[in-house]
């Protein structure tokens, strides 16, 4: 009951942001942003100088419009780092620029790593693509059931094992194999073995298999101090988190104050407060409500959320605090003697002001999230890096060289459909079209967005990083499909899940 209870409540937080999303930004019709993928092209034939010119063009208007903080990207032309460009800031408040050198987080572009990782084990002995999971493990990671032993690592790979996305449940949808649905869950359940079978952390792991043979040497799963200063920061629109500490400050001041009103009462005999009662009781409040925000998101690795919540709390209960105070000294003078008017004009005074600093807030549309507090290595979902490195990972994902043939041809395998030309290897999706076959994935944290598309029959391809929020969620697919002109139709609704098993077939 308690992990369903925090599982609703992790995804009423995404989904709540992704509705405040469409209300401030509203949204761009999919249809004519790929209208011509039916027909498109790839752009590999094209001179590198035409595709980057027409680039440089087209993006500093694009993330205008857009609200697009910053974009790190590189193309991919015969097997090789063509071009790597950086624009934009990293932070909107310090302004410092987006260079070749900057990281960004790539959410879900981190399961391409630890796929990779689990094939060189398979490689080595250590792991096997057909055998249950739960049998390299001392003590189980999933709860009994009679899916238990029957998830392997090709499942997982392939997002077919049945275990769920955003959820803390760790119980099968359907049975493993029997379908596609996309899943966090079972790359953390993977995490689980990696680690149990190699010895070490992820990060150690991947460092030693992934990182350090292919030179990705600005690339992590943790955020160590040798990177922190070089890494972008997500924004935010500054109402999410706003609102996010004024609903439940203000809901839990009403019932503290109700509560404090009625002892208040029985003790003294009668409802008069104090100065020091009023204040006493908004900074209880204020612990009361940041204290479990703390905890609930720290425990999940999402500590700079709660940093930015904290802040932006202190920052509009000093600017409320500050201008009620004057404004009700003005009050004060102009009603000398009626204590009654004070009170309603303070009441309409406090509406008043709350009103106008959502209004105000509601007019910042990048608000730096903190990028410092520590987080632990997550497989499915933490992984920096720069644009010049993960370029290079995609360049051997798409002709490995540390993977035997028969594992390479198998990666890039079908071994689930979605669609009729949309499909799932060991790790990447696989897209097929006029174009020929294309591996590709992408990644959506709330702060950060990016993808990664190559053809590799034509050594042909892209990555795309940004900094911008889930409010509009579609930006890097979007400058991908500006960029190297591959179909996107389909890939942009494998990013919105529309693929997922739904339990009717």
């Amino acid at each position: 009951m308690k992990e369903k209870l925090m599982s609703k409540t992790v995804i009423f937080f995404i989904f709540f942001i992704m509705t405040i999303g469409e209300s401030f930004y509203g949204q761009e019709d999919t249809d004519t942003v790929f209208s011509s993928d039916s027909t498109s092209t790839l752009r590999w034939s094209e001179p590198l100088t035409s595709i980057t010119a027409d680039l440089k063009d087209y993006l500093p208007g694009y993330m205008q419009e857009q609200n697009i903080p910053g974009v790190a990207i590189a193309l991919i032309q015969d097997g090789k780092v063509a071009w790597t460009g950086g624009f934009g800031v990293m932070n909107t408040i310090t302004r410092e620029p987006v260079t070749l050198e900057t990281l960004f987080e790539v959410a879900s572009n981190s399961k391409l790593v630890t796929a990779y990782i689990a094939l060189r084990l398979v490689d080595q002995g250590v792991l096997a693509l057909d055998e249950p999971l739960n049998q390299y493990l001392s003590v189980p990671w999933l709860p009994p059931s009679e899916y238990r032993d029957a998830i392997t690592l090709r499942h997982v790979l392939s997002h077919s094992t049945g275990l769920g996305h955003l959820t803390f449940s760790r119980e099968c949808i359907f049975p493993p194999g029997s379908g596609f649905y996309y899943s966090n869950k079972g790359f953390l359940y993977l995490q689980a073995v990696i680690e149990e079978v190699s010895g070490q952390p992820l990060e150690e792991v991947a460092q030693e298999l992934v990182f350090k043979p292919l030179g990705m040497l600005s690339s992590s799963f943790i955020n160590h101090s040798g990177i922190t200063g070089r890494t972008a920061n997500g924004h935010l629109h500054a109402i999410v988190p706003v609102l996010f500490f004024v609903i439940p400050y203000l809901t839990v001041l009403l019932f503290v104050w109700l509560i404090g009103l009625l002892i208040l009462r029985i003790w003294k005999g009668h409802w008069r407060t104090t100065f020091r009662m009023v204040w006493a009781t908004l900074i209880l409040v204020f612990v009361l409500v940041l204290m479990p925000i703390f905890i609930f998101l720290g425990k999940y690795g999402l500590l700079k959320f709660a940093w930015l919540i904290a802040f932006c709390g202190i920052s509009v209960s000093a600017v409320f605090a500050g201008l009620f105070y004057v404004i009700r000294t003005v009050i004060r003078r102009l009603f000398k003697k009626r204590a009654r008017y004070q009170s309603i004009l303070a009441t309409i005074l406090t509406l008043f002001i709350i009103v106008i600093i959502i209004g105000l807030l509601s007019r910042i549309e990048n608000l730096p999230v903190p990028k410092w507090p520590t987080v632990p290595a997550g497989a499915a979902s933490t992984l920096r890096v720069t644009t010049g490195d993960l370029a290079m990972f995609l360049i051997e994902l798409s002709n490995p060289q540390y993977l035997s043939h028969q594992l390479a041809e198998q990666l890039q395998s079908p071994q689930v459909w979605l669609a009729e030309q949309m499909a799932w290897g060991l790790g990447p999706g696989i897209q097929q079209s006029q174009d020929g076959k294309a591996l590709w994935q992408w990644g959506q944290n709330l702060d950060f967005q990016s993808v990664v598309i190559i053809y590799p029959q034509q050594g042909f391809g892209a990555v795309v990083m940004t900094n911008n929020d889930l409010q509009n969620p579609d930006v890097a697919i979007k400058i991908a499909h500006r960029l190297i002109g591959s179909p996107m139709d389909l890939i942009l609704r494998a990013s919105h899940l529309d693929f997922n098993y739904s339990g009717e077939n």
